[in-house]
């Protein structure tokens, strides 16, 4: 498949229509189209529909679009390596960490190794409050590696994953809380207290979702909705309202006002190394993953 008409196909995709795709490219508007049309008949489907407005992809052409991200990133990925070596650089590692694993000692060392060891290295590292949308990225081709808590279930067909450790996860109070006076928790004990969460889509907001479903009452709107980690647990130790975090959030914040409530209002979920299935990986990929399983802290 052409990279230059995969590239064609993207920018329309972006712009939202062929007269400012050609622009963007610097091409007629009716060699962009010859272009489109080419790779249409290459797949043998439409790849557009064509309105008043300009054009918007087919569900095919959506298909195609996300995998064509990801070729156009690998490619200039292979790229930069190849340049890299040629000068005598190690290339580029792109990282992306979820915030608890930006904390403490554990990982500023063993970044500071690799970059000794290796001094042409670009090592970049980029932080997300949400690790789902870090493993987004991923597929997409914008990181190499990501850590954080486990996308998918652990199984992706375009994902490799390797478990570190388990953190524990649940519904959380103050200290002190009204409802922790209560021997067995339903969830109409919930109802007065009200909810700071996640927006949707989310781990903890399926959880409580299903908290509802499973009680075959109606999910109540959340008070507040923030993707916020330090925000929902100070606004819980400070309130009554009932949140969702992980303890791992809670212990590296110094919280003491913090209570986790107890089965079935908490689970376990796998931290994990992610990157894409079969993508070869620099020397300096797999030295960092080599080194973070070798030396994990002990809890």
């Amino acid at each position: 498949m052409d990279l230059r008409r995969l590239d064609h196909f993207l920018t329309v995709v972006d712009c939202g229509s062929f007269g400012s795709a050609a622009k963007k490219l610097e091409m007629t508007q009716s060699g962009l189209t010859k272009s489109i049309q080419t790779l249409e008949e290459s797949v043998g489907i439409p790849l557009f529909i064509r309105h008043a407005r300009g054009v918007e992809p087919t569900k095919f052409g959506r298909s195609l679009a996300q995998h064509a991200k990801l070729i156009r990133s690998q490619a200039e990925n292979a790229l930069e390596e190849i340049k890299a070596l040629k000068e005598g650089h190690d290339g580029t590692l792109e990282i992306g960490i979820a915030p608890t694993w930006m904390m403490g000692d554990y990982l500023s060392r063993i970044v500071a190794d690799i970059v000794k060891n290796r001094p042409g290295l670009n090592l970049r590292i980029y932080s997300h409050v949400s690790s789902r949308a870090l493993f987004e990225t991923l597929l997409e081709g914008g990181l190499d590696i990501i850590i954080g808590t486990e996308q998918s279930g652990g199984e992706h067909p375009n994902c490799e994953f390797t478990q570190l450790i388990e953190d524990v996860h649940g519904m959380i109070v103050r200290k002190n809380h009204p409802l922790l006076k209560k021997r067995k928790l339903s969830v109409n004990d919930f109802d007065q207290y009200g909810w700071i969460m996640r927006e949707e889509q989310t781990f903890y907001r399926q959880r409580f979702d299903a908290l509802y479903f499973e009680a075959n009452k109606p999910t109540p709107q959340p008070a507040i909705e923030t993707n916020s980690i330090p925000l929902t647990i100070a606004t819980v130790a400070n309130t009554d309202y009932v949140g969702a975090a992980r303890r791992a959030d809670i212990d590296a914040l110094g919280r003491d006002d913090i209570v986790m409530l107890k089965e079935p209002y908490r689970w376990m979920r796998n931290v994990s190394i992610m990157r894409r299935r079969d993508e070869p990986l620099s020397g300096a990929g797999k030295e960092f993953i080599q080194t973070l399983v070798e030396n994990l802290p002990i809890a």
